[in-house]
């Protein structure tokens, strides 16, 4: 079994909700994440947090990175939010379901700074219910 907190130090983890529990694809959420460790190494997660009613298995998003030098990186991310038998693979009671999903590993932030993390949703429904996405980050230690 794998302990977070056994071996990493948290850098940065942030949430912020949607709109009346709503991801519109025109609803980018932002992060801001101020970092002044360029030695370590960082595992960067993606968090989303989902009502039960979420009609899909996945959820696709683009995820852009800004560096502050202004060099900017874009990726699409799947999220697997269902098994095949239809049971959530989030954790959680009630309506809400919670998953992290390990985005970097063992990344190296290059130059001290504000790093922007934007998430776009990318699924061809223009709304989900999606309540609340999160970044997060946090140092390995040797």
């Amino acid at each position: 079994m794998h302990c977070h907190s056994c071996d990493s130090d948290m850098v940065y983890d942030q949430y912020e909700q949607t709109e009346e529990g709503i991801w519109s694809w025109h609803d980018a959420m932002e992060f801001k994440a101020e970092i002044s460790d360029t030695i370590s190494m960082h595992n960067i997660y993606l968090q989303v947090r989902h009502s039960v009613e979420y009609p899909l298995s996945n959820l696709y998003m683009f995820v852009h990175v800004k560096a502050p030098s202004g060099q900017h990186l874009t990726d699409t991310v799947n999220m697997v939010l269902a098994a095949p038998d239809g049971k959530w693979t989030g954790k959680g009671n009630g309506n809400i379901r919670e998953l992290m999903l390990l985005y970097r590993k063992q990344t190296k932030f290059r130059i001290p700074g504000t790093y922007v993390f934007t998430l776009e949703q990318a699924m061809r429904q223009a709304e989900l219910p999606v309540t609340d996405l999160g970044v997060r980050i946090e140092r390995i230690n040797p």
